[in-house]
């Protein structure tokens, strides 16, 4: 079988690569290699078909002209380095950058016949919505969908961190383990839909009671949990307990409909009573059932002598 000669071929086949350059929907640059005064590499715009010049909004006016030339000095930084480190590498090479959109290139070095690279070409395509819907995802996987908040998972990694953080710093760690008194009534009675409505208007009240670092979290139900980090008294545990209980017996109007509701908190201390997040979480929830049973709307510390 005879040899194919690649310069035959395009030659043959010049309509077909002219039509599929023009509405390929991957962004194509060609660039070409030059060396400045200091003998750092230097490229100039050849070629760009239509979706590069859409997506980066370049135009014609660009070829002749250096990426510095075109571009302010970071970005043109960030592409120049790109485009010498496939020269150097002499190999095909992966990006992705982030920007206006997300993109994902593959920037290949072109040779002359003495083997010097003259030319990198680079297709990159938009990667954007698959990133999104990556992301959208990856919030699924660790947020409570109703609320928004971290669920049981990112609440666990959450509290791990918190927990070493704590042991090395000599700090204590609290957890609040909060369940809104005869919730059950308020979805028996006025159906789950304002069920629902409700306790995403509880995720908003938790997390104005506590700082930016600490972590409020949905388990399920009207179950959640407050992680105060880097606490230095069970004082500051107990100030922000009375700060979420006064907050939720505050009235709720929806619609044409006022709800009085209270809740119910249960608090364990790390290290004091607890050495790990499970038992952590489990302490927690044991004194919010001796809060629930000693009469409601109260907060209760995890003792370990009655345990």
């Amino acid at each position: 079988m005879a040899k194919l000669d690649i310069t035959t071929l395009i030659s043959q086949h010049s309509d077909i690569l002219t039509s599929l350059f023009h509405h390929m929907s991957d962004m194509f640059f060609l660039m070409a290699v030059e060396k400045n005064a200091g003998g750092a590499y230097q490229f100039r715009y050849v070629l760009m078909n239509p979706a590069a010049m859409k997506g980066s909004g370049l135009t014609e006016d660009c070829y002749g002209k250096l990426i510095e030339e075109v571009y302010p000095q970071e970005k043109a930084d960030l592409l120049n380095s790109m485009y010498s480190q496939t020269v150097e590498g002499a190999s095909p090479t992966h990006f992705t950058t982030n920007g206006h959109m997300v993109g994902e290139s593959i920037l290949s070095p072109v040779f002359n016949n003495e083997g010097l690279c003259t030319h990198v070409f680079s297709v990159t395509r938009d990667i954007t919505e698959r990133k999104k819907l990556e992301w959208q995802l990856e919030h699924m996987a660790y947020h409570d969908m109703l609320t928004g908040l971290p669920n049981r998972r990112l609440l666990y990694n959450n509290l791990q961190e918190a927990l070493e953080r704590a042991e090395a710093s000599g700090e204590m760690v609290a957890a609040l383990y909060i369940d809104c008194d005869h919730f059950k009534q308020i979805n028996d009675t006025w159906g789950h839909d304002i069920g629902d409505v409700f306790l995403q208007m509880l995720a908003k009240r938790l997390k104005s009671c506590v700082r930016d670092q600490d972590t409020v979290a949905r388990l399920g139900g009207d179950e959640f949990v407050v992680i105060l980090t880097a606490i230095d008294s069970e004082r500051q545990a107990e100030k922000v307990a009375t700060r979420i209980l006064r907050s939720l017996q505050q009235p709720w109007s929806y619609e044409d409909k006022t709800f009085h509701f209270t809740s119910s908190i249960g608090i364990a201390l790390f290290p004091a009573s607890a050495k790990e997040a499970d038992q952590l979480l489990s302490n927690a929830d044991k004194a919010l059932y001796k809060a629930k049973a000693t009469g409601r709307n109260q907060f209760f510390f995890f003792d370990p002598a009655e345990d």
